[in-house]
């Protein structure tokens, strides 16, 4: 982890169909996105969001960002894998400790980095640069 996370921030359920204003968010476990995340900038373009998860991110959603929110602020913090299930939209900086997988279709406005493991892409997945 690395960041304090606020009393009120700690993931507790499925981030899908939540809005989420700029700060650090975190769970011992897993974060789980079945639907849309939204994260909200609050008219500022410099709104930092981070997520961390104890062990993984796994998501059969997206991320749509609002109010000027941008891709380049956002983190997802995983100490151990990720995996972006099929045509999931996602955004941010994936940093995980073991692997990151996109399963076909899905694409990511950021980076995937995996420290121990392996970045695997399905089918017809696009990763663009914020």
């Amino acid at each position: 982890f690395g960041l304090p996370c606020p009393g009120g921030n700690a993931i507790v359920a499925n981030l899908g169909g939540t809005t989420k204003p700029a700060g650090v968010y975190c769970t011992a476990s897993g974060i789980g996105v079945t639907g849309t995340l939204t994260l909200d900038g609050g008219g500022d373009p410099n709104a930092t969001f981070v997520f961390q998860a104890g062990s993984s991110l796994t998501t059969a959603g997206n991320v749509v960002l609002i109010n000027g929110a941008q891709a380049a602020n956002v983190y997802w913090v995983v100490g151990s894998s990720a995996t972006l299930g099929t045509a999931s939209q996602w955004q941010g900086n994936i940093l995980t400790l073991t692997s990151i997988t996109l399963v076909d279709n899905a694409t990511l406005l950021g980076r995937a980095l995996a420290r121990n493991g392996a970045v695997t892409l399905g089918t017809n997945n696009v990763i663009t640069l914020p």
